[in-house]
């Protein structure tokens, strides 16, 4: 066992010092293949925003400099330009919350909960329909962006579970909740352990 262990060991290390000794192999340049361009950077949008996902970033980051009602205003532009854009609900619904604007915030939780459900649902039979008719790679598509709506879900579940809670309706609070952290959404737990017990 020994003089196997010690064979391999010296094996291994001529192997070593001959191909850190052995010069590099120059590769001759083939003529007949065609040299490559490189890419161009993308043009930056001039002007402001233009689709649903950016004013949703500008809302984003208006909203972390403190300004509420213009991000709001983006927001909504968003949700005007792609009317069942879920992420666009879910951070107006958030907005309203801060401005302690319950009842409004409830109805974009609801509504974002709403369209991802009903996204996630569409994701998962086109999955099965795809696994079907064996185009696996399309099917695994399918099934990858339905679980990339869990989390917004789960953030919104919460976010509903929050404003329940203010509004005085403890049991939908923690029934929220505990769908949340169902989702993944973690924080949720922590939570239901200080409210639901």
């Amino acid at each position: 066992m020994m003089r196997t262990i010690i064979s391999v060991l010296l094996c291994m290390t001529y192997l070593m010092s001959y191909s850190q000794t052995k010069p590099p192999v120059k590769s001759q340049p083939d003529k007949t293949e065609k040299t490559v361009k490189p890419l161009k950077p993308k043009k930056q949008k001039k002007g402001g925003p233009v689709t649903a996902l950016d004013f949703l970033k500008n809302g984003l980051a208006k909203k972390d400099f403190d300004d509420l009602d213009g991000a709001m205003e983006d927001f909504n532009k968003a949700i005007e330009i792609e009317a069942d854009y879920e992420r666009a609900y879910l951070h107006r619904g958030k907005t309203y919350f801060i401005l302690q604007e319950f009842e409004n915030a409830l109805a974009d939780f609801n509504k974002t909960i709403e369209i991802s459900e009903s996204k996630m649902e569409s994701a998962k039979k086109r999955g099965n329909v795809k696994t079907i008719l064996e185009d696996h790679k399309g099917a695994s598509k399918e099934y990858y962006k339905a679980n990339q709506l869990k989390p917004v879900l789960g953030e919104a579940l919460y976010n509903l579970g929050n404003v329940k809670f203010f509004l005085g309706d403890k049991t939908g609070c923690c029934e929220d909740l505990k769908k949340s952290g169902e989702y993944g959404f973690l924080k949720a737990y922590n939570y239901i352990k200080k409210y639901c017990q």
